[in-house]
């Protein structure tokens, strides 16, 4: 596997030194959504899959061209730790994402806490969020 949704602070737009950093040696595939919702948790989102697919969180596609290296320098972003994965904050899934006329499999992270204390990002789009606020 060696594609990847970006939603968030990854985003090429969001200018952050992170994004460059990993998206420098992918290739980008283009935009795409995923049946999620999305949150605010402060400095970046978090989403969580909706299973009801009335919602949807919207991003960008990449392939990566060193998946293993890549994906682990992600998890390490992301505080992603096997050791620990009950005090992860995400987790590194395969999700479906749709793209035009295409479905893809793609790697997210997804948010693994309670949502319930969290502001609804309604939009799906980080990008138009932090624009807005």
């Amino acid at each position: 596997m060696d594609l990847l949704f970006v939603y968030g602070t990854l985003l090429p737009e969001c200018n952050l030194s992170t994004s460059t950093q990993f998206l420098e040696e992918a290739e980008f595939l283009g935009h795409g959504y995923v049946f999620a919702k999305l949150y605010d948790l402060g400095d970046y989102p978090a989403m969580v899959l909706d299973i009801t697919q009335e919602h949807k969180v919207f991003g960008q596609i990449y392939r990566l061209h060193s998946p293993k290296k890549k994906l682990a320098l992600l998890d390490d972003y992301e505080d992603i730790n096997p050791s620990f994965p009950e005090d992860n904050e995400y987790i590194r899934a395969i999700v479906k994402v749709k793209s035009g006329e295409k479905e893809m499999n793609a790697y997210a992270y997804l948010y693994t806490k309670d949502v319930l204390p969290l502001k609804k990002i309604p939009s799906g789009n980080y990008l138009s969020y932090l624009t807005d606020k």
